[in-house]
């Protein structure tokens, strides 16, 4: 629905210079999706193995919740993952790391997570499962 909207409202924009909106809007934009796919992806076959408490992941206090709510390795790689991908405009020599921003997002943020996350120790050997 937004998407129709917008092109009513200014088709063109779209139809005007389309290379602008690719290469600068789509191309920014996977600049951070990229790296956010690469820290989920990491999280759940690398670091944790396919084994996730599902009950846990909403309860105040358990092994996700991390400090506050904010997982800092996390944070850490989403920032690395979103630099590496946006030097690509500041240098030209290495412009390809822009044009394939979501690719050089999601293995860089990826690798940087798996490097900072300590081994986990399986979930429910923490707090086993209650049946309902």
């Amino acid at each position: 629905m937004t998407g129709v909207i917008g092109i009513l409202m200014m088709p063109w924009k779209l139809l005007g210079d389309f290379h602008s909106y690719i290469f600068g809007w789509l191309v920014g934009y996977s600049a951070l999706l990229g790296p956010i796919g690469g820290i989920m992806i990491a999280d759940y076959f690398i670091v944790r193995k396919r084994t996730l408490d599902v009950e846990n992941l909403y309860r105040r206090g358990g092994p996700y919740e991390y400090h506050r709510g904010v997982n800092a390795r996390g944070m850490i790689a989403l920032v690395a993952g979103i630099a590496v991908a946006l030097v690509g405009l500041v240098v030209p020599p290495v412009r390809w790391l822009y044009d394939y921003a979501w690719f050089v997002g999601f293995f860089v943020a990826g690798g940087v997570y798996c490097i900072l996350m300590p081994e986990q120790v399986n979930v429910s050997e923490v707090a086993p499962a209650r049946s309902v």
